[in-house]
């Protein structure tokens, strides 16, 4: 299985969101930034599905992809904000498809070294993940059954892109 964790655009900041955080929207320059990353990240990712937070800044994320990508979009509550350990993900997940996974962090990043079998003894127990960076993970869905075959920021896919 190819398990591609893709982390929400640039949002719009905490300080100045007096709302609920569930409901914190992306930046216009988040947007731009995420359209422009799934023109790059199209020839690099394999998935047939993608799952999505229900808070709006990954909603808006996984619309963009899933619009662009033609691919169907699945809302997820346990990939909202510490809605659920990563053990409950992959009884979640259908080893059988190809997933995109988008949401937050620290749970992407802690989901993705679980599954890498890091931890603390590797002294890694975390991936870190910066806003619209990916990782992507081939293996079985399963603690340490999965390789980390990427770790890229978005920068990182642009100069990749150019080069």
């Amino acid at each position: 299985m190819r398990l591609t964790f893709l982390r929400h655009g640039k949002a719009v900041d905490r300080a100045l969101w007096h709302e609920r955080d569930a409901d914190r929207p992306l930046t216009a320059e988040g947007q731009d930034q995420l359209r422009e990353l799934t023109r790059l990240l199209r020839p690099v990712v394999r998935t047939g599905l993608i799952c999505t937070s229900p808070w709006r800044r990954a909603r808006e994320t996984a619309e963009i992809f899933a619009a662009a990508w033609e691919l169907p979009l699945k809302e997820c509550a346990w990939l909202a904000g510490e809605a659920a350990p990563p053990a409950q993900w992959v009884e979640e997940l259908n080893p059988a498809v190809d997933t995109m996974l988008v949401g937050h962090e620290p749970d992407l990043g802690i989901a993705a070294a679980w599954l890498c079998g890091f931890g603390p003894s590797a002294g890694i127990s975390s991936l870190p993940l910066k806003k619209a960076g990916v990782a992507i993970l081939d293996g079985l869905p399963r603690p340490g059954g999965m390789q980390l075959m990427a770790l890229l920021p978005p920068k990182t896919v642009a100069a990749i892109a150019k080069a």
